[in-house]
């Protein structure tokens, strides 16, 4: 039947060349920007996994730059405490050289003396040493957050005691070494236990920030064929839309 006022024909080929167009549109933006997901009407079930998942990486890269961190300020701690061990060596040394009788009394008193300054600089180090700004020893640093759910780890092996050791009494120096000894031994295992949380979180990082991906980027050749469907459909649209308007032309022949 041959009608000018509305051209069925027409209007349904030019609802599915709009369809088209919106399709198009949004597989370009989608190969231009990489990402599925633009806005939360492409996929709003997908964009709230993929916010979540997002948050999730990161919280666990700075948990990653905690540990970083933290093993900075063990290993600034361990220096000190290397150079304490070096002194109480030395101490060690003195305590054995003044136990010996054919020193004279101004011998002995020259291993005193130095004895006495050696010890001195001990207490100096483990009173004076910062990181980035703060006392590294006296309490244990807690609370440090190792992932981003809120688990913490403590550095424990910060509480060094003061000397007991003398001149007189080898045995008081080397139990002050094996004192700074257990504390090295203690700092080294807080450091393990932060190296071994490190590897697993990293895992975790990069497998989350994998599925975040999944979700939310683009499959670039599936894209593409979306993209080449729509421009072709698009195309044939147009046309078609050209062909529906030019039937109508028809009822002219009728009027002639």
């Amino acid at each position: 039947m041959a009608r000018i006022v509305t051209n069925s024909n027409a209007v349904t080929v030019f609802k599915n060349y709009n369809r088209a167009q919106v399709g198009l549109a949004s597989s370009a933006e989608k190969l231009a920007t990489g990402l599925r997901i633009n806005r939360a009407s492409d996929d709003a079930a997908g964009l709230a996994i993929s916010e979540t998942l997002r948050a999730q990486v990161k919280g666990s890269n700075m948990a990653i730059e905690n540990i970083a961190n933290a093993n900075a300020f063990i290993n600034t701690a361990d220096g000190y405490l290397q150079n304490v061990s070096d002194i109480l060596g030395r101490l060690e040394e003195l305590a054995v050289e003044y136990a010996d009788p054919t020193k004279s009394t101004a011998d002995k008193g020259n291993l005193s003396a130095e004895f006495d300054v050696l010890k001195t600089q001990v207490g100096t180090i483990t009173s004076n040493a910062k990181y980035n700004g703060e006392t590294i020893f006296g309490a244990d640093k807690t609370g440090l957050a190792v992932d981003a759910n809120g688990g913490t780890l403590d550095i424990s092996g910060l509480t060094v005691a003061a000397l007991t050791a003398t001149i007189d009494s080898v045995t008081n120096v080397q139990a002050d070494i094996a004192a700074v000894s257990t504390v090295r031994g203690t700092l080294g295992a807080s450091q393990a236990q932060l190296n071994y949380t490190l590897v697993g979180l990293e895992n975790y990082a990069e497998n989350v920030a994998a599925a975040e991906g999944r979700i939310r980027n683009t499959d670039m050749a599936k894209e593409t064929t979306n993209f080449s469907k729509y421009q072709i459909l698009s195309q044939a649209g147009l046309a078609m839309l050209g062909q529906a308007n030019a039937s109508s032309q028809s009822v002219l022949q009728l009027l002639g």
